[in-house]
């Protein structure tokens, strides 16, 4: 049976990979490199191991050992954790001193680089999810205004501007005037402090780089940001059609009719 790789983080994106490896009639190896693991996950792989994501010798020994053909990294994981250097081994060393600079893309490409010089081929997020990725369109019955279509125009070409330069992938603006702008603190804690500075009818975007490597990551939409861009008072949230990943489609849909915000895919 061909097994499929799982670097986990936290969220239900580990969770929908392993049971879609399933579905292709494949064996999921998870190595947890979180402290929040999906209860789900556990019912779908039997074989989860807990190992720091510094811990890059131990990782790939453990797949090679295990004859993983490849390996997905997928799922939340806080940069912060890069700034104890009492959690990363020899290896996760020596790649970020040689970083000319230490944004996402850089440290998680060097790494990369590094698991398939050593025989570890890492492969894109979205090979086994593609039923995740929206086509083109507004996915709610509520339809943005004309100064909201503006927004998310210039919202959607600052956030690639933001994520060509490695910053962030998420953006508030209102009015054609950025309020926030995501870095290392996540997308959660951008979209509460757009809120915060811009108030009522704020609009989040999220993009990916024009040139971005999709086996780093893939922007994600999911409830949780939907409850906060509402608890912000925001009124539209827009990401890149074939380019994000939006959890539970339908049910998001719906929910964000009920709290009247448009959830646009745009091209």
């Amino acid at each position: 049976m061909k097994k499929l790789g799982i670097i986990s983080g936290s969220g239900d994106l580990p969770f929908l990979l392993a049971e879609s490896a399933v579905n292709h009639g494949m064996l999921p190896i998870v190595v947890q490199v979180t402290r929040d693991l999906s209860p789900k996950l556990g019912q779908i792989a039997n074989q989860i191991h807990s190992i720091g994501i510094g811990q890059i010798r131990k990782i790939i020994k453990l797949f090679l050992d295990s004859g993983v053909d490849e390996v997905s990294i997928i799922g939340k994981i806080e940069k912060s954790i890069l700034l104890n250097p009492l959690q990363l081994d020899t290896a996760a060393i020596r790649i970020l001193s040689q970083l000319p600079n230490k944004g996402d893309r850089a440290i998680m490409k060097a790494a990369i680089n590094y698991f398939e010089r050593k025989g570890v081929k890492i492969i894109d997020q979205t090979r086994y999810l593609k039923n995740l990725l929206p086509a083109a369109g507004v996915l709610t019955k509520r339809k943005p205004t004309g100064s909201q279509w503006q927004d998310i125009k210039y919202g959607i070409e600052l956030a690639r501007q933001v994520a060509g330069v490695d910053i962030g992938q998420t953006v508030v603006v209102k009015n054609m005037i950025p309020i926030a702008i995501e870095a290392i603190e996540g997308t959660d804690s951008t979209i509460e402090r757009g809120g915060a500075l811009g108030g009522k009818g704020i609009v989040v975007a999220k993009a990916a780089a024009p040139d971005h490597d999709f086996r780093i990551d893939v922007p994600t939409v999911g409830e949780q940001t939907l409850k906060l861009l509402h608890q912000a008072e925001g009124s539209v949230l827009a990401f890149e059609a074939g380019r994000a990943f939006l959890l539970n489609g339908d049910h998001l849909s719906q929910t964000a009719d009920q709290l009247k915000i448009s959830l646009v895919a745009v091209s």
